[in-house]
């Protein structure tokens, strides 16, 4: 296994958009809390590509919402 994880792809961006953010507005935004989390990597995950626990982890603080919230029914 190498750490990654596949995310929702469908409930992170439903996340984004309810909070009226771009993907680079959600960037910047988890740069200025300190999280790091880039624009290439929200990009993979919202098109379903696998990313690291340690990001899942980031958005997941980033929205306030338990990790297993952002995972995709094939991670569980």
């Amino acid at each position: 296994m190498d750490g990654r994880v596949q995310l929702n792809s469908k409930r992170l961006k439903q996340l984004r958009r309810d909070l009226g953010l771009s993907q680079e507005k959600l960037a910047c935004a988890c740069q200025e809390r300190a999280l790091c989390v880039s624009i290439a990597t929200l990009k993979r995950a919202e098109c379903g590509c696998r990313v690291y626990h340690r990001t899942a982890r980031q958005l997941a603080l980033f929205y306030q919402i338990p990790i297993k919230e952002l995972l995709s029914e094939q991670t569980h």
